[in-house]
């Protein structure tokens, strides 16, 4: 197993080191954040659902956490460790574009999520087939 896969496999550490830095983006933009914030878009790009600040801040958290216990409890074989990862690093890169938009920044972020899906999706199918 080549060293980006083992790091990968490393799921638990993958979600310790995501979720402390969704935590910590969040408690150091909390303050420029506004109290309501977009968190989904739809497909023209347009903001289409709001929630309060920290449910949108503590919601990728939370969800990275649950994963991670999930990848646990089933008994998840390495190669579904290294997508869980991958999963959880999405989630991060999503979170990062979240935070960006609701602070006015001109974020494509449909496209680029999707581009990013592709990509995961990619890297998953590339790690399965070595």
């Amino acid at each position: 197993m080549n060293a980006p896969a083992r790091l990968l496999a490393r799921q638990r550490a993958v979600a310790a080191l995501v979720t402390g830095a969704l935590l910590a983006l969040g408690v150091a933009l909390h303050a420029a954040l506004p109290d309501q914030m977009a968190i989904h878009w739809n497909a023209a790009g347009e903001p289409d659902s709001f929630v309060g600040k920290p449910i949108a801040v503590l919601s990728m958290p939370a969800l990275v956490v649950f994963l991670s216990v999930l990848f646990e409890v089933s008994g998840s074989d390495v190669g579904e460790r290294i997508v869980g990862s991958l999963a959880m690093l999405l989630l991060l890169g999503v979170q990062v574009m979240v935070f960006g938009v609701n602070l006015g920044y001109d974020v494509p972020i449909v496209p680029i999520t999707l581009a990013l899906a592709g990509g995961v999706v990619a890297v998953a199918v590339w790690f399965e087939t070595r």
